[in-house]
């Protein structure tokens, strides 16, 4: 199975949001691949827009997500404001009840030395990450294997939630610019860009995710899909 080439770039290059299925074990695993905040090819209300439509459909459609995974590359010393709102984001969309199902997971720890990684490591376990992590969220590092990747799938088990902003949305029915992530976007705080597994890459529509699906989200600073550094968990 060969390892996705990376993106020499931080602009996103995923354009709308498409979801990817790959199955294992009788299960079928629909990762959803979302646009990023830092391109130059759509504003941030347009990115924020597409993923707000994507999982209105999904909750309408009675699917919830398993899990929202959000990546960080280990070799970034240093956390950018750009990496910062992208967390601000993956947190106002999951709202702290669906905390549980995130999954902070640190990248290209097959091309970093080890143990100054850690001190990178421990900065973002205690500081950006803390918020997150004390409502629930997991931890993770993924080695650039497919059993790594399999492993954090599998640590999200089988709950599903509905994430803050589906709430907002439909049960509510808050216009986009009122809910939690949609306010960050107002006080000029959001810049990100997601990313994780390299799926097969021939989308499938929503009428083709079904409620049993193991359905996740996938977000990131760096690009998702083909312009990450994770291989596909097949």
């Amino acid at each position: 199975m060969p390892v996705e080439r990376a993106n020499s770039s931080l602009e996103s290059c995923t354009m709308d949001v498409r979801a990817y299925v790959s199955s294992r074990s009788g299960k079928r695993f629909v990762f959803v691949d979302t646009p990023g905040f830092n391109s130059k090819s759509h504003s941030q209300d347009g990115a924020l827009g597409m993923i707000a439509d994507w999982l209105r459909s999904a909750y309408h459609n009675s699917i919830e997500l398993t899990g929202v995974i959000f990546t960080y590359r280990i070799t970034d010393t240093h956390v950018s404001g750009t990496e910062l709102a992208s967390l601000r984001i993956a947190s106002a969309l999951c709202g702290g009840d669906a905390a549980d199902r995130v999954r902070l997971v640190t990248t290209m720890w097959d091309d970093v030395d080890v143990e100054s990684a850690k001190d990178t490591e421990n900065t973002m376990k205690t500081e950006q990450w803390k918020s997150l992590l004390d409502k629930g969220a997991r931890y993770e590092r993924f080695y650039n294997t497919r059993e790594s990747a399999w492993k954090i799938i599998d640590s999200l088990g089988n709950n599903k939630k509905a994430l803050l902003l589906q709430r907002e949305r439909v049960d509510i029915g808050m216009p986009l610019a009122r809910t939690a992530a949609g306010r960050l976007l107002q006080l000029g705080k959001a810049q990100v860009k997601p990313s994780f597994p390299n799926y097969p890459r021939t989308p499938i529509p929503m009428s083709e995710i079904k409620p049993a699906d193991v359905v996740i989200l996938v977000l990131g600073t760096t690009g998702s899909g083909m312009s990450n550094n994770m291989k596909r968990p097949n």
